[in-house]
Formats: structure tokens, sequence, C-alpha cells
């Protein structure tokens, strides 16, 4: 198949011509919080949120006893997301050594058969929904990249028979208003 006929399919499928209106954010009422779910748990695929709580300390019980009887599946765009800080924090910074300890742990523990890759597909798909959010909600040029990272959480996780394990609420609502093909399943962090 050629790479504009797949271009093409993406489209199709995604019909980002047929979208004018703003999105609105959904009441909270209508998304799926974690505490309503139980055991067995669906196969998550951890959002970057999921790994920062963590590490913070602000992952809720609920959120914890879920990570230890669910079906954990990491990505390579949250390790990114994360190895991102190795260069952002200010080395002199008297805990960055250790955050970034912290950070490699975290990456390092991730089973290499749980982790998954975005495809040039999904590549493709999450440019052109990351670019539709951006262009309904009138996102400045600092906020598109993040767009692009959630939309790749996203497409891949709904790729693999996922469900998105997040604090997001937002983003990713707007992606599921967008593309229905994929779910998200939202938690609150908590202050320690």
């Amino acid at each position: 198949m050629s790479s504009s006929s797949a271009f093409q399919q993406s489209m199709r499928r995604l019909k980002p011509e047929k979208r004018q209106k703003q999105l609105e954010y959904r009441n909270r009422s209508q998304l799926r919080f974690l505490p309503s779910l139980k055991p067995p748990f669906p196969k998550f695929l951890l959002d970057t949120t999921v790994y920062i709580d963590a590490l913070q300390g602000s992952l809720p019980e609920y959120a914890e006893t879920a990570l230890r009887a669910g079906n954990l599946w990491h990505s390579t765009v949250t390790e990114s997301e994360l190895a991102a800080l190795a260069g952002l924090l200010n080395p002199k910074h008297p805990e960055t050594a250790s955050v970034i300890a912290q950070v490699a742990e975290s990456i390092d523990q991730r089973p290499e058969h749980r982790i998954l890759t975005p495809d040039r597909k999904i590549w493709r798909e999450a440019g052109i929904l990351a670019g539709l959010v951006a262009r309904l909600q009138r996102y400045a040029k600092n906020e598109r990249r993040k767009a692009l990272n959630d939309a790749l959480i996203y497409l891949l996780a709904a790729r693999n028979g996922c469900m998105v394990l997040t604090r997001n609420v937002l983003d990713f609502d707007l992606l599921m208003q967008l593309d229905t093909t994929g779910q998200a399943i939202f938690y609150d962090s908590v202050d320690r």
C-alpha cells in the first residue's frame, strides 16, 4: 500500500475536515474514573502522569491497588517524556541527581515484553489528531507537542487493546471525543 493511500485512509477514518467547532469538556460524571472499576482490571497503558504521581507519592490508594492488580503496559512515548527530565532539570540543583536516578529506575523496571512502540500508522494518525485538537481548541504553539504525545499514547493503547490510565482528564476527554476507538480511565492525585 502506498504512503499516499495510507494517509488518505487515515484522513477518511478521522475526518478532520468535518470538525469545525471547538470541543466542550464533558462533565466528570460522563467520564469513567478508576474507583468505578472492579477487578479483574483491563490492560492498562500507563500515561506519564502515573509515573510522575508514583515518583512524587501522590497516587491515590485505589490507583496503587489497581497498579498492583492490573495488567500493566508501558510505552516508549512515556519513556521519552520521562527521559526529557534528564535534560530539563538543572544539573546544579541538589535534588537533580536523585530525581534522575528515580526516573532511571522507573524506566529500567519496565518489562521489555510489556513496552509498546508506535508504528508509522499510529504516528500519522496521532499527527492528524494532535493537529485537529490544536486547531479546534486553539492551542498555542508550545502546547502542540504535548497534544502529539497524548495522541500517540491514546492510539497506541487503542491499537493494543489497552485502556489509558491517566490523571489528564482534559486532554484525553478531547481525544475520546474525536476518536471513539480508544478508552481512558481517570484518577485524581492526592497531596501527601
